[in-house]
């Protein structure tokens, strides 16, 4: 789809609409087929997550927790990336892990789980705002950019 003519078509809307405008895109058809296309996908995404994890489908499995969790992924992966999905997925699931270990290792004696669990979401809160500042293009540019440093 990206390298498509369609592809190119998002990519222009999203860069400079008037831009777009100018050389000849419809704008307003480009961006309703981005809005389908991006439900679609989403809502094979939440039925396929609300099978596999929850074997039923039913309002509390999709709280405001998960919603906030699906946007950070986005947040911290990069807005404009398939990869930045992929690594911002892998960051939100594997760092309050890592956290929560070294939390554990380290103060596990001190405090009960309930403040573990706190000064988790205040960190990734506060890496999150540290993500919108120095790098708003997220793990995807940061990925980039290493990659060109290496090789």
């Amino acid at each position: 789809l990206v390298n498509s003519a369609t592809g190119r078509n998002f990519i222009a809307v999203r860069d400079n609409e008037t831009a777009a405008r100018v050389i000849g895109v419809p704008v307003l058809r480009t961006k309703l087929l981005a809005f389908a296309i991006s439900s679609f996908i989403i809502g094979v995404a939440g039925v396929l997550w609300a099978f596999t994890y929850l074997r039923t489908v039913e309002p509390a499995g999709f709280n405001l927790d998960r919603s906030f969790q699906i946007l950070f992924i986005i947040i911290i992966g990069g807005l404009a990336s398939m990869r930045g999905a992929f690594l911002g997925a892998a960051f939100i699931v594997v760092f309050p892990l890592l956290l929560s270990r070294i939390g554990a290792f380290a103060i596990g004696g001190l405090f009960d789980s309930g403040v573990l669990d706190m000064s988790q979401r205040i960190v990734l809160g506060a890496l999150i705002i540290i993500f919108l500042i120095a790098e708003p293009s997220g793990l995807s540019a940061l990925f980039d950019r290493l990659k060109r440093r290496i090789g």
